[in-house]
């Protein structure tokens, strides 16, 4: 099998507790690359082939692939290049912050609720549950480490 990009959450620590293969991407039983839980992570080969789909999801890989980044412009340039689309929201505790998009679809649909204009009571426990999944908020700091909330 071939690296799987996630489009939507998947708990990695429900994913360890079962018998699903070593590498958290191709559900493969191979040497891993980077372990993220216990003795199970990403293999080499998905670790070459690897995108971002869902950041709450990939927050593993993502902490890893930026680890060594030298600063906030070098991590925004690498998540966009891999996948992540960013809309700025501020700049707090000494960190640049930013909404991940994971479903850019949902995300637009309900813009005006995630930005605090219309009430989220307005909307079912499903739809709430879905705008909750469509971005993650992300800290970037000056020295190009990361902090993916999810």
């Amino acid at each position: 099998m071939t690296f799987r990009r996630k489009k939507t959450y998947e708990d990695i620590y429900k994913w360890h507790r079962h018998n699903n293969g070593t590498c958290f991407y191709c559900y493969e039983d191979k040497p891993v690359a980077v372990a993220f839980v216990g003795a199970k992570g990403i293999c080499q080969d998905c670790l070459d082939h690897f995108k971002a789909g869902h950041v709450g999801t990939d927050r593993h890989a993502i902490a890893h692939l930026t680890k060594n980044l030298p600063n906030h412009e070098a991590t925004v340039e690498w998540l966009q290049k891999h996948g992540v689309k960013l809309a700025p929201t501020g700049y707090r505790n000494n960190a640049y912050c930013y909404m991940a998009i994971n479903n850019l679809g949902t995300f637009n649909h309900y813009h005006e609720i995630i930005y605090g204009n219309i009430e989220l009571s307005t909307v079912s426990s499903d739809a709430a549950k879905r705008i909750f999944d469509s971005y993650n908020d992300i800290e970037i700091y000056k020295d190009g480490s990361i902090r993916i909330i999810y």
